[in-house]
């Protein structure tokens, strides 16, 4: 037995592991199944054999009868005991490495991971904050603390992204800025230890240079969907003709990618077809719920089996405009308990019911369930547009005060929070309101004028809405 893998490992543990092992393998929260007791003995057998492991101390027969009792030797019985002990050993090897004190930063980056996936938002910032701390304390240049860093800004981004309030840049430019210090640090040092190596040795001459993102484009499914996505999103507003090429090549190529690849790549085309969607292309609502009922069903839409607050709103908000008004409601109760973060004061629920409601033309009942403004910009806007498009279809005298209320508060908070493409799909989405609430009924041409207008928009918020609206003034 001198030559398994087995007594190889535990060969290599030093005399104060071997005995943290035997107290690893007497506890039953490791060591808990129905061979525990012959899994503790094979470790204390193995062990007597320190430090020399001579042949004659771990014969298999020696072994096998101190282990289970007897000298018949059943074949395949004490292999399979061996296969279970390697596995508790490799556990134990693992969780020594893993929770040694050299590892103390890391595994406060991935106790601030554990706190964001199961929700505790202001938990896990702290833990983040107070490593970010550190760091910065920590002037000494080195690998380690180039990928420490790494970790620390990927988990800051990610917290961002998991509480987004579609503000900021999600820390993506620091993530950029340490991936690249990393990559370029290590890729350096690796050349120049291939360098001196050729020094010592013949080795073939290698341009380093020439491989570049064209070289790996080549050989690399997921770099060619990831460069296509970020073709799309490089210019102002994604095109058709891309966004239907990469749904066609995601699916494609969907057998070689993993599912947390599929997760996020489908999440850029949920964007992408939205804003498609707020362009004027409206055949991609149809389009755009399919993929959110796809993407429900196969789990691409939760964060740790929770639905991420705008999701929940955006499923329901596109669902209402290809006119699935059952399957909206039946979400917005579905999933209201499963929103991250909780809902506590039903502030999502009632925007979605509120959504459904005025989807299906109960504007009374819509006004009642439309929650009171959020601290989000994102879903103020949300809320107020749902407002007056309220007060238009009851045609309330407060429309135009709320629409002036509106406007002002978009001219205010734009320079601070807002792009440029998000101001203007609310001005205008603003002024053709102001333009239909002004207008008579019965009139051909100036209905005809308002759709034209309503075209030739390029950015637009709620432009269905508002085709419907001008085509009923004819």
């Amino acid at each position: 037995m001198t030559d398994t893998y087995l007594v190889a490992v535990i060969k290599a543990f030093r005399p104060v592991e071997r005995e943290e092992l035997v107290l690893f393998l007497s506890g039953s929260y490791e060591n808990h199944g129905g061979n525990a007791p012959e899994l503790l003995r094979l470790c204390q057998v193995i062990l007597k054999a320190a430090p020399e492991f001579a042949e004659g101390s771990l014969k298999k027969e020696y072994v096998y009868g101190q282990v289970f009792g007897s000298q018949n030797v059943v074949p395949g019985k004490l292999e399979k005991l061996m296969a279970d002990l390697n596995k508790i050993v490799r556990r134990f090897a693992l969780s020594q490495k893993y929770f040694a004190e050299s590892n103390e930063q890391r595994m406060q980056v991935d106790w601030a991971i554990w706190l964001r996936e199961r929700g505790l938002k202001d938990r896990s910032h702290q833990t983040l904050s107070k490593l970010k701390t550190q760091s910065e304390m920590d002037k000494v240049a080195s690998f380690d603390k180039y990928i420490l860093d790494l970790f620390i800004v990927e988990e800051q981004h990610k917290w961002d992204a998991t509480y987004n309030q579609v503000k900021g840049d999600l820390n993506i430019p620091a993530l950029i800025r340490q991936i690249d210090l990393y990559y370029h640090n290590y890729r350096i040092n690796r050349i120049n230890r291939y360098l001196l190596q050729q020094k010592g040795t013949v080795l073939p001459e290698i341009d380093f240079d020439a491989f570049g993102l064209e070289y790996y484009l080549q050989e690399s499914i997921l770099l060619q969907i990831s460069h296509k996505i970020f073709e799309i999103f490089s210019k102002d507003l994604p095109s058709v003709e891309d966004t239907q090429e990469l749904i066609r090549f995601l699916k494609i190529n969907e057998g070689d990618l993993s599912y947390d690849t599929l997760d996020d790549f489908y999440s850029y085309i949920r964007s992408s077809c939205t804003m498609l969607i707020n362009a004027g292309n409206l055949n991609f609502v149809p389009i755009l719920h399919e993929i959110h009922i796809d993407n429900l069903a196969r789990g691409f839409l939760f964060n740790n089996g929770e639905i991420p607050s705008n999701t929940y709103l955006n499923l329901v908000q596109i669902a209402t405009r290809a006119k699935e008004y059952e399957w909206a409601k039946k979400f917005t109760e579905d999933y209201k308990e499963r929103i991250v973060g909780r809902d506590e004061d039903q502030f999502y629920f009632r925007l979605n019911m509120a959504q459904c409601l005025f989807a299906g033309a109960q504007f009374e009942e819509a006004l009642d369930f439309l929650p009171e403004a959020s601290s989000s910009t994102h879903y103020h806007h949300i809320i107020r547009r749902l407002e007056l498009k309220i007060y238009y279809e009851l045609r309330s005298e407060l429309l135009d005060y709320k629409l002036d209320a509106f406007r002002k508060f978009i001219e205010r908070t734009a320079p601070k929070s807002l792009a440029a493409n998000i101001r203007t799909m609310h001005l205008n989405f603003l002024h053709i309101l102001l333009q239909l609430s002004q207008s008579p009924k019965k009139d051909k041409a100036r209905s005809a004028r308002l759709l034209k207008r309503i075209e030739e928009k390029k950015l637009l918020a709620d432009r269905a809405w508002l085709l419907e609206k001008a085509r009923e003034l004819g």
